[in-house]
C-alpha cells in the first residue's frame, strides 16, 4: 500500500473515529427526534439507545480494523520486519480500552487536561508509526547502509522495548492465559515472568522514565528517518520495485 492511499484510509479512519465517538450521539438524537419517534411508546421509543449501545460501539471496532488492516498492508508493503505489526497490535490493544472510552469521558464533562493525562504511552508510539508510514518512505532503498541503517535498528530496539513493556506490565495478561490454559500454574508462571521482565526493563529506576526515554528515542529516530529520505551519499533514493 502506498503512502497516499495508507495516509487516505487513515484519514477516514479518524474522521469516523470522531463521528462514532462524540458526533454519533446528537445525530442519534436529530434523527429520532426529527421522526417523531421519541413520541412512541415501545420499541420505536428506545431506538435512541439501542443505536448508541450497538451501532456506535461497530463503528469504532470498524476504524479501529481499519487502522490495523491499512497497518499491516503498509508494513508489507514496505517490507518491514512482521514484528512491526506485533508492536502495532500490541500498542493498539493497550491503547483500545482509551479509545473506546474518549466520548463518553468528553460528554462527562471531565478537563481535556485529565483526559490526557489517561492516555496510554503505547498510544503514544502507536501516532508515532501511524504518522511515520503516512510518508512517502518507500523511496528508501531496500536496505539502507551505515547510519540510516543504525537508527533503523534503533527505531526497532525502542519499539521492542515499548511492547515488551506492556507485555510486562499488562494485567490482562493473567487473564487470557488463565482462560486458553485453564492452569494455575501457567497463571503463576505468567505473573513470575512479567516481574521479572518488569525488573529487566525498568533499569533500576521506579518511575516511568525509562519508557519515556525510549519514546523520546523512538519518536526521533523515525522524524529522522522521515527527513534523510535520501540515499547514503545524498543522492535521491530509487524507489523500491
Amino acid at each position: 500500500m502506498y503512502a497516499g492511499r495508507y495516509l487516505w484510509w487513515n484519514v477516514i479512519a479518524a474522521a469516523g473515529y470522531l463521528f462514532f465517538s462524540i458526533y454519533f450521539y446528537y445525530v442519534s438524537w436529530l434523527a429520532i427526534r426529527v421522526s417523531g419517534c421519541s413520541a412512541v411508546v415501545g420499541h420505536c421509543g428506545s431506538l435512541e439507545t439501542q443505536l448508541n449501545a450497538v451501532v456506535r460501539p461497530y463503528g469504532l471496532l470498524a476504524c479501529g480494523i481499519i487502522v490495523l488492516a491499512s497497518g499491516v498492508l503498509r508494513i508489507h508493503f514496505l517490507k518491514m520486519s512482521p514484528l512491526w505489526g506485533l508492536a502495532l497490535f500490541i500498542w493498539f490493544g493497550a491503547s483500545s480500552n482509551f479509545f473506546f472510552t474518549f466520548g463518553n469521558l468528553w460528554f462527562a464533562n471531565v478537563n481535556v487536561a485529565d483526559i490526557v493525562a489517561g492516555l496510554p504511552v503505547e498510544a503514544l508510539f502507536l501516532i508515532a508509526l501511524v504518522l511515520f508510514m503516512c510518508f512517502p518512505v518507500e523511496l528508501y532503498k531496500k536496505s539502507p547502509q551505515g547510519g540510516l541503517r543504525l537508527i533503523y535498528y534503533v527505531a526497532g530496539f525502542t519499539a521492542s522495548y515499548s511492547f515488551s513493556f506492556t507485555v510486562a506490565n499488562a494485567e490482562s495478561l493473567r487473564a487470557y492465559v488463565r482462560m486458553l490454559t485453564g492452569s494455575e500454574d501457567m497463571v503463576q508462571a505468567t505473573i513470575l515472568f512479567q516481574q521479572k521482565l518488569r525488573e529487566l526493563l525498568s533499569m533500576g529506576q521506579e518511575s516511568t522514565l525509562p519508557i519515556v526515554i525510549v519514546l523520546a528515542l523512538f519518536i526521533s529516530a523515525l522524524s529522522y528517518l522521515v527527513v534523510m529520505r535520501k540515499a547514503p551519499g545524498g543522492g535521491a533514493a530509487a524507489a523500491a520495485i
